[in-house]
């Protein structure tokens, strides 16, 4: 089985007046298909471009990135779309969900995207919805729903499609730490069904959730270490 994600001296440089910013700088790593990996360093250390290459929401200035053997370089905007939409799903910090749409309607949109029926839309979406524990709030609205189950209707919305690999930006960052504890959770169940995990986060206890931690510094990868992940599950239970 190929690995899930392999880059070679990726890089990304940004423009500076005269000069350019290195976000990013040579980054050679693998990750295989069913991993939790968390990328953590302070602010401006490059694991958030990290993430945005990965995602392909960023074109790398040079080096390689494999997604699933397929080098993305080569790949058309469309094609990156697409696999965009049907390999990743993507968790935010401030979770982007539609604040006129119920929690059903937000999980529908990525598949609005894809062409898909309404009544297919609907049923899956409430599938994801009953996934991650809030089969009785789909009809509510964000507004309606507290910071931990809108984190959750985000996370729905982002497995609808059954992506390869999800991406999560600091996605405990604007939660209390019992619900980030939920949410860890949640990760960590997912994690054991099956998906790949990626997550940026600048926090260790966090971190800690994750059987690998990559961390970055000045744009450079300087560490990759493995540990048996501590389990939210214990955690939540000890802070009840």
């Amino acid at each position: 089985m190929p690995a899930l994600i392999e880059t070679e001296g990726l890089t990304r440089l940004y423009p500076a007046g005269e000069s350019t910013v290195a976000a990013l700088q040579e980054v050679t790593v693998g990750i295989e298909p069913g991993a939790f990996v968390a990328a953590m360093g302070p602010s401006g250390s490059g694991k958030s471009t990290f993430l945005n290459l990965i995602g392909c929401l960023d074109r790398p200035t040079r080096g390689t990135y494999r997604l699933m053997g397929e080098d993305t370089a080569a790949l058309s905007p469309d094609r990156l779309a697409e696999l965009r939409s049907r390999r990743l799903g993507f968790v935010f910090q401030s979770f982007n969900l539609l604040p006129r749409v119920d929690a059903l309607g937000n999980v529908e949109m990525p598949m609005v995207y894809r062409g898909l029926g309404r009544r297919a839309r609907r049923d899956r979406a409430a599938e994801a919805l009953h996934l991650v524990g809030l089969g009785d709030r789909m009809h509510h609205r964000p507004t309606q729903l507290s910071g931990g189950q809108q984190q959750r209707v985000a996370i729905a919305r982002a497995l609808v499609n059954a992506p390869d690999l999800l991406l999560a930006d600091e996605p405990t960052g604007a939660l209390d730490s019992r619900t980030g504890l939920e949410i860890m959770a949640l990760f960590q169940e997912l994690n054991r069904a099956g998906v790949a995990v990626l997550m940026v986060t600048h926090d260790a206890e966090v971190a800690a959730f994750a059987g690998r931690v990559l961390r970055f510094r000045d744009g450079r990868l300087v560490a990759d270490t493995r540990h048996t992940p501590r389990e939210a599950g214990a955690a939540l239970r000890d802070a009840a």
